[in-house]
């Protein structure tokens, strides 16, 4: 991203200031992003093309202030990450809610701080992360209105769990 854009991305996600490279900065580089930023898929639902270049995605969710799908919002998510300095890098999930999962239909970013790495997540409906996870096996995840975890699935590798009325549901891996 450029300097401008930067400014105008600041500005859509609601912040004054660019993140600290920290674990506080990402939390809050990924509040505001999910906050302002929806997750939609209208363009997919009425047939219209998506267009995943760089420039495309900044002038939809940026210029005209939509939303966008997994791919649009999280691309944009580690450009914004990539550009304040945090080591990131995109990762490609399926996704296990219904009965046969995906071909790697999903994107994330997996982020690398202080040696810790961390799965963030801005689209994903409404069982999007609500801030970053850290990448810990077995452990509940607790975040301000989710419970998560990640486990080792034999077929799939790990797998990102949400818990729901006391049962984990399977998102994606």
């Amino acid at each position: 991203m450029t300097p401008e854009q930067l400014k105008q991305y600041l500005n859509r996600v609601g912040l004054n200031d660019a993140p600290q490279v920290s674990e506080s900065g990402l939390t809050t580089l990924q509040n505001a992003q999910h906050r302002s930023i929806p997750f939609e898929n209208m363009d997919v639902a009425v047939g219209r093309k998506i267009e995943l270049s760089e420039q495309a995605i900044f002038e939809k969710l940026i210029t005209n202030n939509r939303g966008g799908y997994c791919f649009e919002v999280n691309g944009l998510m580690l450009r914004a990450l990539e550009a304040f300095g945090f080591e990131a890098k995109p990762l490609l999930g399926r996704v296990h809610l219904a009965e046969q999962p995906s071909g790697r239909s999903h994107q994330v970013s997996l982020v690398t701080l202080d040696a810790k790495e961390w799965i963030v997540d801005v689209g994903f409906g409404s069982q999007t992360p609500r801030q970053p996870l850290p990448v810990v096996l077995n452990t509940e995840l607790v975040t301000d209105m989710q419970t998560f975890r990640l486990i080792e699935d034999a077929q799939f590798g790990i797998m990102l769990q949400i818990k729901e009325q006391d049962a984990w549901l399977n998102l994606y891996s």
